[in-house]
């Protein structure tokens, strides 16, 4: 799939504990990759979110499948160079936006990111995505300080929405109602949603 003019159409997701000493440290390496991601053909953005004290997001959005894949080996490389910071293995995974709404805040101007890792009956994900793609993701757009929820679909039992909203205030303010319009799928869920969420500390743009 490519969505040339349109955003991302692929993501690679990496979370990864980080020793909290060395925060500042880290944020200077990330400002110090910014001309490698340059580099990178079709790479159109990276969204860092600190979603614990000691835990990071990092969101890479790429043009087409074909460009997230030619990036693994500089990605892998550049993360190799942030072991001096990590605590442990990096969690990777990569996948195909399946679902997205844009909301009434600009792609530049939210703050702060919710994630939610939903594991499926990869049988039943043609029900899911008809239930999403049914309007009720649209019924989300009037969300006061939400700017976009994209859903990627990282395996075939995984699937993971990104929501930017304007702050925390607005995140917290929001969680009621974006419940009760994605509970229509807890029936095709193995198990309970795992929720992620925090500020946006580092932000690449390919045009900036």
């Amino acid at each position: 799939m490519t969505t040339s003019g349109q955003g991302p159409s692929d993501f690679r997701f990496t979370a990864f504990d980080f020793d909290p000493s060395k925060y500042d440290s880290m944020m200077s390496s990330f400002e110090a990759v910014r001309k490698q991601l340059k580099d990178i053909p079709d790479l159109l953005n990276v969204r860092v979110v600190k979603t614990l004290e000691n835990r990071m997001m990092v969101m890479s959005g790429y043009r087409s499948r074909n460009a997230l894949e030619a990036a693994t080996d500089k990605h892998t490389a550049i993360f190799a160079d942030f072991a001096q910071y990590t605590v442990g293995h990096p969690l990777v995974r990569a996948g195909e936006r399946v679902a997205r709404i844009f909301g009434e805040v600009p792609m530049n101007e939210f703050k702060y990111m919710r994630f939610v890792r939903a594991i499926i009956d990869p049988s039943k994900y043609d029900a899911v995505m008809s239930y999403l793609n049914g309007g009720i993701l649209e019924s989300l757009k009037d969300v006061p300080g939400l700017s976009r929820v994209i859903i990627t679909r990282i395996s075939e039992e995984r699937m993971l929405s990104a929501s930017g909203y304007i702050d925390k205030t607005a995140a917290d303010a929001a969680s009621d109602r974006v419940q009760n319009v994605l509970s229509g799928i807890s029936e095709y869920l193995t198990e309970p949603p795992l929720i992620r969420e925090g500020e946006l500390v580092w932000l690449y743009q390919y045009n900036a």
